[in-house]
Formats: structure tokens, C-alpha cells, sequence
């Protein structure tokens, strides 16, 4: 009853409220609610209709794809090549490949049908590849039939991250809109690679926007890992990593902002390397993110460590400076790849932030024992990054993802990225709010909420690049009084992981970004694999930190992991990237003897 006495009470009083209000006044009020909801609806349609065209613009990338894959498979037929000789071919190593061609046991036509069988080969067991570059072919016939002095890289077939731009094919960066915009020209790097002799001859998946460690989009699907496919091969890069550890490309190409070549190299057991961000051209391809302050780097991934030098040999040449003169003039030098003077070298299994698992940190103990044995002098290194990697993300994010949602406004959005949506769609208030009320029980999400605030004013952006400078030179400084030429710790938090689960988990992927921050040279070699033992040593993890969601998660992926490849991480200094090679080129000869022996 007392309901009821309110109700009519309030009509009653905003009637006679409404008596009062001027006719004109209720025209305009009137007037405003048309223009609203005409705004709303036309909003809502337009956010309808353009989904609509993205979804069709989707449907007929994967029809041109499934018709280039379709016609390479038509090409391959005719040559009628043994699978006796694509398995010969494709068996060799890069040193191998080159000295063949070099000498015409081999023509480029022959290498590059082989490894286009192999990769057709990969592809269906790990969807790695987005498209086919069919011009290779004719590239390939003009080698064989130049009479030109060949270059280092002569008839090398090489693969290429889509977001890596080649004249006439799309680079999305699995996102929609992107789709229907070819390129008008090469970027620097293909121009340079084609020069020096090399076929650029396949495209390779990528996560949507690349700020992933999955490698995953909703245009070119799920690429998953060759060791296992119910594990991922790591992102951003991860169809290379998948095409090359299924033997499908000797060498291929990758970006990486914060581990997007090294934890694909890591979890498909191959190596790979970031240099120093502005060694090599970045010029020509979909960058996202690209006003961040913390820089990318273009790196290679291969069947071996020999095949990162060639690339880098090949590439450190005047051309590409001729091409991008923005880069320091640096060309490679193989006196420091070539010294024989012994090195000292720290070793680190913990980053104080991130206990890495079992098999990961052994792998360091097995490296530290391997390069002893080469003669190096191997040291303890500690070193607390924290604070280095509390920056990352809100520098990296310092627009608080407001790029990453207009990106992303009228997409399919991935799973992988389903979370990065949601979090970034949230007002940067009620983020900070969450933050706080999440801080006791769930402090991993809570800081990741924070995180994702980004930077509020462009002073603090200035204080956080100063603060990266600072604390990049203290780094620097401590390896200094120790001397240390390099330093060898995990590659990643833990070997590769379910598909679909690392947006879930916090921590893992501190080993790699940390040196993008410090913009330090770095790469990863593969040392040992997943043993039964390192599977039961997960009961006592983590040994060190307190236990979070994200242990408790590894604990359970982690199961049923022996047998695969586990890697160590080599770093040096900023423009030593020579001497991170020569370090990983020591490593994997040691691991390779070790191995025969055993």
C-alpha cells in the first residue's frame, strides 16, 4: 500500500513539476532525446554494417589464401619431385644449402620447390602459413639463369612474418581492417634479402595486432606447435617458429617487442635472435603500438645458429643503410665473431620477479656446465629486475589501449585478445578501482589492471623514459665491475604451453622483455628437453616465491610435458650482438657434442 502512495504521489508531483516547465523547454528536451537515440541508432547500425563487411571482407582472405596455396600445389605437381630429394634437400643446413648453390649442385629452383613441398608438409599439421609468395618461382628462375656473380644468400628460400611488407600482399597483423590493403613496395629488409641472392617464399601466421604470445587471429586461425598440437608455439612470431622447427624453412624473419621471436624460437626448440633494436631495418611493414618509447626489434629465427649469422652477415650491408640511412652504419664484424679469447660469462636462474619452472632452470645449470667445458669462466649473476619490468607495460600501453580498441572496434575479436579487449574497453577510473579492491585476493590481476592504466600525463611518460635510461645504465654498470662479456638465464618462464592459456598466467614472459626494455641483444638455443624428473620436480614449485594462480596453473599444464625442447637465453650489451652470437654458436656446438656422445 505504502508502494502504491509513493507511485502516485510521484506522478502527481511530476506532474505538477512539468506544469510549471515552459512549453518550449519540453520541445527542447523532446528535441534532445530524438537526437540521441537517432545518434545511438545510427551509431549501433553503422558499428552493424561495418561488421558485416569485415566479416565478408575475412570470408574472401581465406578464399584467396585456400586458391594460392591451391595453385603452389598445382605448380609442385608439375615438377614432380622425389620426396627422397625433398628430404635430401631440406636435411641440409644453411652452410650447406649455400655452398650447393654456390657451386650448382643445386639450383635455386630445386631448393625452393623442396622446401615448398615441406612447408605445404608443415602447414597442414600446424596451419603456420598465411599465404604463399607464388612469385618465388620466377625469382627463382632468374637466378638459375643470371649470369651475375652470386650473392651470400643465392637461391636461400626464406620466410617472412606477414607483418613483414611485400609489394602487392596484404600485411594485417590479423586484424580485419587491414585486409584489402596490399603494399606498394618491399620493405627494406625483403629489398636487401633479394639482393643478396635470397627467395622470399612464404608468409607466416601471427596473433591479432601482434601483442600476443598465443598465434592466433580470426582471418588466418590457430597455427599450434610441431612438437605437440595441442601446445602453442609461442608469439608473435609463431608460425615462423612453427614452419622452421617442422623443417619447412631454414631461416625466416620475425619482429619482437617483448619475446615475439625468442619465446617461439624457445617453445619450438629452435634458435632465434633480437639484436639490438636499430641493427637491423625495420623500415616497411604493419607496426602496432609503433608510438610506444620501448622499440621493437626485426630478427631472424633458424634451423641453427649459422643461420642467424648468414642473415646478419648478409644484411649489415651498405644497401640497407643506402635504403634506411636513419641506422647507425655498423656493418657485421667477424673479427669479435671469430676471436678466440675466453670469456666470462654470468650465469642467472631467477630475475627476482618470476620463478621460472624446473626444466628451465636446469637447462641454465646444463648451459653453465657446457660452456665450462668450452673454457669459458662461468660466474653467479643476480640481478633484481623488477622495477625495470614494472615499466613495461605502462609504457608500452602508456595511452591506456586506446589504440589497441580502436584497432579492434568493429573486429572479431579473438580469444587470445578477449581480455586485452574487455580490460581496455573499461574507464581508466574504474580500472584503478578494481585494481585496488582486487589488490588482497587477487594481486597477479591486480596489477595487471594497473598496468594497463598507462601513463596519465606526458610528464610521467618523460619520468618513466628517463627512469628506463637510469636504470638500463645501472645495468649496465654492475656487468661492468664484474666484467662480464655475457650472461646465460632462461629463455622463458617454461616450455610451451596449452593453447589459448598464457593470457591467463603473469610473470612467464619477464625473461625475455626485460631486454627489450634495456634494448640488450639477446637469443635463444636450445639445450636439453623436458625430462620425467623435471615433471615431478613441479610438486615442490615454486621453491623460492610465494605460490600464485599462475604456479598453480603451471603446475597443472606441465604435466605430460617430457620431451619437449627447452632453451637458455644468451645476452649481451647494447651493439654486441656479434659476441651474443658467438656465445650461442659456442653453446649449441657444445650441446651438439654432448649429444653425440650420449
Amino acid at each position: 500500500m505504502m508502494d502504491r502512495i509513493i507511485t502516485l504521489l510521484s506522478k502527481d508531483m511530476l506532474k505538477y513539476e512539468m506544469a510549471e516547465v515552459p512549453v518550449y523547454c519540453k520541445y527542447l528536451v523532446g528535441a534532445a532525446g530524438v537526437v540521441i537515440g537517432t545518434g545511438l541508432a545510427w551509431r549501433w547500425t553503422r558499428r552493424r554494417r561495418r561488421r558485416a563487411v569485415l566479416a565478408v571482407a575475412r570470408e574472401r582472405k581465406r578464399r584467396e589464401r585456400t586458391g594460392a596455396l591451391e595453385r603452389l600445389k598445382r605448380q609442385i605437381e608439375n615438377n614432380n619431385m622425389p620426396s627422397a630429394q625433398v628430404e635430401a634437400i631440406t636435411q641440409l643446413t644453411t652452410k650447406e644449402l649455400l655452398s650447393q648453390l654456390k657451386t650448382n649442385r643445386l639450383t635455386a629452383v630445386e631448393v625452393l620447390t623442396a622446401y615448398q613441398i615441406k612447408a605445404l608438409q608443415v602447414h597442414q599439421k600446424t596451419n603456420c602459413v598465411v599465404e604463399p609468395i607464388l612469385e618465388a618461382i620466377e625469382w627463382a628462375k632468374e637466378l638459375d639463369r643470371s649470369s651475375a656473380s652470386k650473392g651470400p644468400l643465392h637461391g636461400l628460400p626464406v620466410s617472412l612474418k606477414e607483418c613483414i611488407a611485400i609489394k602487392g600482399y596484404d600485411v594485417t597483423a590479423g586484424c580485419s581492417k587491414w585486409i584489402g590493403d596490399p603494399c606498394q613496395d618491399d620493405a627494406v629488409i625483403v629489398k636487401v634479402l633479394k639482393q643478396q641472392g635470397a627467395v622470399p617464399f612464404m608468409r607466416t601466421n601471427i596473433p591479432q595486432t601482434m601483442i600476443s604470445y598465443e598465434n592466433t587471429n580470426p582471418i588466418f586461425g590457430a597455427t599450434v606447435n610441431p612438437h605437440d598440437p595441442k601446445r602453442s608455439p609461442g608469439g608473435s612470431s609463431g608460425g615462423e617458429g612453427a614452419l622452421i622447427a617442422g623443417g619447412g624453412s631454414v631461416l625466416g624473419i620475425g619482429t619482437d617487442l617483448g619475446g615475439s621471436v625468442r619465446y617461439p624460437g624457445s617453445a619450438c626448440g629452435i634458435p632465434a635472435f633480437k639484436p639490438t633494436s636499430t641493427r637491423v631495418s625495420k623500415k616497411g611493414g604493419r607496426a602496432v603500438l609503433a608510438g610506444k618509447n620501448i622499440q621493437s626489434s626485426w630478427g631472424p629465427l633458424g634451423r641453427d645458429v649459422d643461420s642467424l649469422i648468414v642473415f646478419l652477415k648478409a644484411v649489415l650491408v651498405p644497401e640497407m643503410h643506402r635504403l634506411d640511412p636513419a641506422l647507425p652504419v655498423m656493418p657485421f664484424k667477424d673479427e669479435v665473431l671469430n676471436e678466440t679469447r675466453l670469456l666470462r660469462i654470468g650465469y642467472l636462474s631467477f630475475n627476482g620477479v618470476f620463478e621460472a619452472v624446473p626444466a628451465m632452470t636446469r637447462a641454465v645449470v646444463e648451459a653453465k656446465e657446457l660452456l665450462e667445458a668450452a673454457g669459458h669462466q662461468l660466474i653467479p649473476y643476480e640481478e633484481d629486475f623488477g622495477r625495470i619490468l614494472d615499466l613495461f607495460v605502462p609504457c608500452v600501453f602508456a595511452d591506456g589501449g586506446q589504440e589497441i580498441q580502436e584497432i579492434l572496434e568493429f573486429d572479431e575479436v579473438d580469444d587470445a585478445m578477449r581480455v586485452m579487449k574487455q580490460v581496455t574497453s573499461l574507464p581508466i577510473f574504474l580500472r584503478k578501482l578494481l585494481a585496488f579492491a582486487l589488490k588482497p585476493f587477487n594481486p597477479e590481476l591486480s596489477g595487471k589492471l594497473k598496468a594497463i592504466c598507462g601513463l596519465r600525463t606526458v610528464s610521467d611518460l618523460w619520468n618513466a623514459v628517463k627512469e628506463i635510461k637510469v636504470l638500463q645504465d645501472g645495468v649496465i654498470e654492475r656487468w661492468q665491475k664484474k666484467e662480464l662479456d655475457a650472461i646465460v638465464c632462461p629463455a622463458f618462464g617454461c616450455p610451451a604451453l596449452s593453447n589459448g592459456l598464457i593470457q591467463h598466467l603473469s610473470g612467464i614472459m619477464t625473461y625475455t622483455l626485460v631486454f627489450n626494455i634495456l634494448d640488450f641483444p639477446s637469443g635463444c638455443v636450445p639445450v636439453t628437453a623436458v625430462t620425467k624428473q623435471d615433471e615431478a620436480d613441479m610438486e615442490n614449485y615454486p621453491r623460492i616465491t610465494k605460490q600464485t594462480k599462475t604456479h598453480q596453473i603451471l603446475k597443472k599444464d606441465m604435466k605430460g610435458t617430457a620431451g619437449l625442447p627447452v632453451s637458455v637465453q644468451v645476452v649481451t650489451l647494447p651493439w654486441q650482438d656479434e659476441l651474443c652470437l658467438r656465445v650461442m654458436s659456442d653453446l649449441e656446438e657444445k650441446v651438439r657434442q654432448n649429444t653425440k656422445h650420449n
